[in-house]
């Protein structure tokens, strides 16, 4: 079986849906996020695309030590890995996640542990931690640059907060960090740098707080898969990028047009039922397969037919208006997810093909649970 590059020896043998990583298309995107980033200090990976030491391991060969992630089940996953940074970028606010935060400081002393905070409920529980296990946090405050979802909002606001998270006992502020979401999903670069400039703009603001009150904002992070790249322009002291997606990349990163990664993970499904009379067939692609949390239309794309579009999803089933495409009962797909982070979650491991089409092994995914 060959789709559009995608070489897959003796497909019948895997039951559908499964989710296939191609190594080279991995290898490839690892040592592009190097060439665009220009060294590797400058990138601070997401993990929570991949969830999986196997993946990791790779990553860490290439020399990517730094890394976020959103769960402490994905920071305990990166720590037994042996990486030399983390940062968890979710508000720690819960009890529970805060006593595993402490447990993971005090297991893994050598790695540096990092946290955001965004609210004074942030700062006084972490602080509440810190100072009981005599431990010391440092944590970035977290800008909510546009995608009014977690974050303080810039101005006075984010440098009131910079300041007392500077003066709060068991914490250290480090500088910003800043996921700017709402560039997601606008093809337009002088659109997305513009709204990476305002970004910027405010990340500067809290700069110059910090300054007139001597505290350090030395280290800032900033950026996601659409934007990562147009803050390399910072001073490279100063400002490391965080895209997620990147390792894999999805149907919808691929339609960024300045970016050469290549969709690495795919799942391979089956038509199994038709409709002529509707256009449409049924694949075994359901909810629980791709990424529900994108719109209908852009939870997947089947490979080699870019006409046909997902209309209709159910737990199990997932149908497409062919749109002059030709599929039958019984064809074996693949589907490029809409967004990959949320489809690996789907899944207990990867299946991983290699340049001949062969399964050449299993990624497992170590943090997909809490």
């Amino acid at each position: 079986m060959e789709i559009d590059g995608y070489l897959l020896d003796d497909p019948e043998a895997i039951d559908t849906p499964a989710f296939l990583v191609y190594e080279d298309m991995l290898q490839h995107n690892i040592a592009e996020v190097l060439r665009v980033c220009g060294s590797v200090d400058r990138l601070v990976s997401h993990a929570k695309t991949h969830k999986s030491t196997d993946v990791l391991k790779l990553q860490i060969a290439a020399g990517i030590r730094s890394y976020k992630c959103a769960t402490m089940k994905e920071a305990e996953m990166l720590a037994d890995a042996g990486v030399d940074e983390i940062v968890i970028a979710y508000p720690i606010l819960h009890p529970r996640k805060r006593e595993r935060l402490v447990s993971l400081m005090q297991n893994f002393p050598e790695i540096v542990v990092k946290a955001i905070v965004s609210t004074p409920e942030h700062l006084t529980g972490l602080s509440e931690s810190m100072v009981a296990a005599g431990l010391e946090l440092g944590v970035y405050l977290d800008l909510d640059t546009g995608m009014r979802r977690t974050g303080v909002q810039p101005g006075a606001e984010a440098g009131e907060l910079y300041v007392q998270t500077a003066r709060t006992p068991g914490l250290r502020a480090l500088g910003v960090h800043i996921f700017d979401g709402h560039t997601l999903y606008k093809p337009d670069r002088v659109e997305r740098q513009a709204l990476v400039d305002t970004s910027i703009g405010y990340m500067h603001e809290v700069w110059e707080v910090a300054e007139r009150h001597g505290i350090a904002a030395d280290d800032n992070l900033a950026g996601g898969s659409w934007s990562f790249h147009l803050y390399l322009g910072e001073d490279a002291n100063k400002v490391r990028v965080t895209p997620g997606t990147w390792v894999y990349w999805d149907s919808r990163n691929a339609t960024i047009p300045e970016l050469d990664f290549k969709v690495a993970a795919v799942v391979l499904g089956q038509v199994i039922d038709s409709d002529p009379g509707m256009d449409t067939v049924t694949t075994d692609l359901g909810s629980k397969t791709c990424s529900p949390d994108q719109p209908m239309e852009h939870r997947f794309k089947l490979v080699g037919h870019p006409a046909a579009e997902l209309t209709a999803q159910s737990e199990e089933h997932g149908v497409l208006r062919l749109n002059g495409e030709t599929l039958a009962v019984g064809d074996l797909v693949l589907a490029a997810p809409g967004h990959a982070c949320t489809t690996t979650v789907k899944f207990p491991y990867a299946l991983v093909v290699d340049s001949a089409g062969q399964i050449a092994g299993r990624y497992d995914h170590d943090a997909r649970d809490r």
